[in-house]
């Protein structure tokens, strides 16, 4: 039965290296499989080695201790007999005291000149195997009074001990050796198919095809970690890639109007200019339009700049108090100018808790709430209120920028954010890149912070939530 599976094992096995030779020779799991076999397979023979050394050196113990006490009983009874008794140098058994499977030699010293004798010559312990038996003997010699005591046991017993030990590691380590390597063998085998899966999406996303996906497993080992985290990385490069392509064909769509626009002025002040007629006011609509297109192309340069995630470098400890009162004084006149006002609101608990400390950059904080400023002042009508709130909850900063002006539409408030949105440009006849509020969420992300956009009923509150420092 145990030959039959070593064949079916042996069959499957080969078909199965045949099949994957080059990938397993590549694998990762076969490659440590190896080594860890190899390393078992060294520390077995060692402990093999240990156990057998000991287990006979305890048998030799044991089978010493008894040949001594046999030998003193042996010199005991030679001396208690008649000194003129004749000593025989054949082997005789000892029938006084039974020791089993063993025999005693007494005989004179002179007769160790015999050569069946001569074995006998050096006193101690040896292992012997005489003329007169098969058996193999541990002998104990000892020359005393001028006579040769020798006291003989088989260890044959302690043979086949030790026989026994070394075929039961020899098994069992045949056995672990088995299911070892049948065990690599199939964990390689898993890794393959999951690595294949792994290459397949990988070469299909580097062919462009980014839908691809490993998907999910009911196996909880390192490559199905990694696979998740490409799912997930495939999954942001998609969205990314999307988003570019979206982002190309708004630009080229965007900036196809005022191109054209100065394309028209500039061909005006040149028709204007063969007339003989003075063209000064073509010239400044083509400059006001290139002027446009050059702001549309830095705020995209600075949009791609913050997303890239280098101004973190930048980030300072912050008092959230100290940048509002900044963008205060820039504003407070701008928006007075344009028939509107701005207020800081502070909250009489506020005054009395510590400062509101934050992580950042403080020139692009500035900016975000200087867009926020500048799209309700563009945007909304003469007499608006513009209010700007901030508390603490403990965890985060509660940044507020609300009016009372016109508002967003909900259906826009998800689209707002997108690169050249502008919504409805029938509201107001003020021409805008539709960059602003883009430029707003790329600062609210580097600083991990969270943005939310309500209806303040009337007009638009913009919450904002920035992680506190102690």
């Amino acid at each position: 039965m145990l030959l039959s599976v070593f064949k079916k094992f042996g069959s499957v096995s080969t078909r199965t290296l045949l099949r994957y030779r080059t990938n397993l020779q590549r694998s990762s799991a076969i490659q440590q499989g190896v080594l860890n076999i190899s390393i078992f397979l060294i520390s077995l023979l060692l402990l093999s080695i240990v156990t057998y050394l000991s287990v006979q050196g305890a048998l030799v113990e044991r089978m010493d201790d008894g040949l001594k006490q046999k030998m003193g009983l042996l010199v005991q009874q030679q001396s208690n007999s008649d000194s003129d008794e004749q000593y025989s140098s054949e082997p005789r058994t000892l029938n006084q005291v039974n020791f089993g499977n063993e025999f005693f030699l007494v005989f004179p010293k002179r007769d160790l000149e015999s050569k069946k004798n001569r074995i006998f010559r050096k006193e101690g312990f040896s292992n012997k195997e005489l003329d007169h038996d098969d058996d193999h003997y541990r002998l104990l010699v000892k020359h005393e009074d001028g006579l040769v005591f020798v006291v003989a046991e088989s260890n044959d017993n302690d043979q086949e001990i030790m026989d026994i030990v070394v075929s039961s590691f020899l098994f069992n380590g045949l056995i672990s050796l088995f299911f070892t390597t049948l065990l690599v063998i199939y964990l390689a085998n898993r890794s393959y198919h999951q690595i294949r899966t792994i290459e397949h999406v990988l070469k299909h996303a580097a062919q462009g095809d980014l839908k691809q996906r490993i998907g999910p497993t009911d196996k909880n080992n390192d490559l199905a970690h990694v696979s998740a985290q490409i799912d997930t990385m495939l999954a942001r490069l998609e969205t990314s890639m999307s988003a570019m392509t979206d982002i190309s064909a708004n630009i080229a769509h965007e900036l196809k109007t005022p191109i054209s626009r100065l394309r028209h002025d500039l061909i005006t002040a040149l028709d204007q200019t063969e007339q003989g007629k003075d063209a000064m006011v073509a010239l400044n609509d083509a400059y006001e339009e290139s002027g446009q297109i050059t702001e549309t192309f830095n705020a995209l340069l600075r949009i791609a700049q913050i997303e890239g995630g280098a101004r973190r470098a930048h980030f300072t400890t912050l008092n959230m108090n100290d940048l509002i009162n900044t963008v205060m004084d820039i504003y407070a006149e701008v928006a007075q100018d344009s028939g509107m006002s701005l207020r800081f609101e502070v909250n009489a608990q506020a005054e009395s808790q510590p400062p509101l400390m934050i992580n950042g950059d403080k020139e692009l904080l500035i900016q975000m709430m200087a867009n926020l400023i500048e799209n309700s002042i563009r945007y909304c009508a003469e007499g608006t209120a513009i209010v700007i709130h901030c508390v603490s909850d403990g965890e985060q900063v509660r940044l507020q920028v609300s009016d009372n002006g016109s508002g967003i539409p909900e259906a826009d408030r998800e689209h707002v954010f997108e690169r050249l949105y502008q919504g409805d440009r029938s509201r107001t006849d003020k021409r805008g890149t539709g960059l602003g509020l883009s430029l707003v969420k790329a600062i609210i992300e580097l600083h991990n912070a969270d943005i939310t956009l309500l209806d303040n009923e009337p007009g638009l509150l913009v919450c904002m939530g920035f992680p506190t420092v102690s």
